[in-house]
């Protein structure tokens, strides 16, 4: 029962780093339909942020995250101005081939700048909390609670300012968005850039706790796949339970099935992707039009 109780425990605070990790892959695919397979390595780039402030300033993650925030969000909101926004009425084929491409630039750039070594990030929160028979990482907690931070936060610019609104309302019906004096190309480019930001911050939140490389992008690019699938399109309440549904099951599976091996991961999630396309394509929590539940 201890181990049992303990691997919940665990899978939730993966759970809250899966949570936030996967909002800029789905608020992306939810509102201009770009399916982006360079996620990973925006994660992986906002990772290398982390590490860079440390070794550079000494600045922890914790204060790291205002810096790589607008420094990443600026760089896609670039990246959308100059690549995205010429393939977003084009077919899906068009994004995967574009984005997967820019995927492979940016993992590749990062191995020529810093070479394929894994480096580390130390936070200043470290150690352990003992509660009862359960061992609580404090980094890992700090992720969880950055994750519900950021997820309200992103609730209530969505429901109560003007941009938020906009944004829902190019997700739900792009034409009629246009037809009431929205500026859409204007409304795209501040949410690719908002969601490359948090995208970046996930990266820096989970620099601490695993090792940083250039390569470390699509086995997480696969995650948002499924975890976005499972919780439904710009869903902010799916992202958070699509995330710990599948963080409890990796942990669960690893504790519990020996010799299962470090693909756990990849397996779940590919298992998990499979059976919510086949028995509820529109996820578990419906569309963006879901955001601010």
């Amino acid at each position: 029962m201890d181990q049992l109780l303990q691997a919940l425990v665990n899978g939730v605070m993966l759970g809250g780093f899966y949570a936030i990790m996967v909002l800029g892959f789905s608020i992306i695919w939810g509102v201009m339909g770009v399916i982006n397979l360079a996620h990973g390595e925006f994660v992986m780039m906002g990772a290398y942020g982390a590490w860079i402030l440390q070794e550079s300033l000494g600045l922890d993650p914790l204060v790291s995250v205002f810096i790589v925030f607008p420094v990443m969000a600026a760089f896609g909101y670039a990246i959308q101005r100059l690549i995205i926004n010429r393939i977003i009425e084009r077919p899906h084929l068009i994004s995967l081939l574009v984005t997967f491409g820019l995927a492979s630039i940016i993992s590749n750039v990062f191995k020529l700048l810093f070479t394929a070594t894994p480096r580390s990030v130390e936070a200043s929160i470290h150690g352990l909390w003992q509660v009862g028979p359960v061992t609580i990482p404090k980094t890992r907690s700090m992720i969880l609670i950055a994750a519900l931070i950021i997820m309200y936060s992103l609730h209530m610019f969505l429901k109560h300012t003007r941009l938020g609104k906009s944004i829902r309302a190019a997700a739900q019906n792009r034409e009629a968005a246009r037809i009431v004096g929205i500026e859409i190309n204007k409304v795209y480019a501040i949410t690719f850039a908002i969601a490359i930001g948090i995208t970046a911050v996930a990266g820096v939140m989970v620099a601490p706790v695993q090792p940083v490389f250039p390569f470390m992008g699509p086995p997480l690019t696969l995650r948002a796949f499924a975890i976005t699938a499972l919780s439904g399109l710009g869903s902010i309440i799916g992202a958070l339970f699509g995330g710990m549904l599948l963080g409890i099951i990796e942990v669960l599976l690893a504790t519990f099935i020996p010799g299962i091996g470090t693909n756990v991961g990849i397996v779940s999630s590919f298992v998990i992707l499979v059976i919510v396309l086949v028995v509820r394509p529109q996820g578990l929590f419906g569309g963006l039009k879901a955001a601010t539940t």
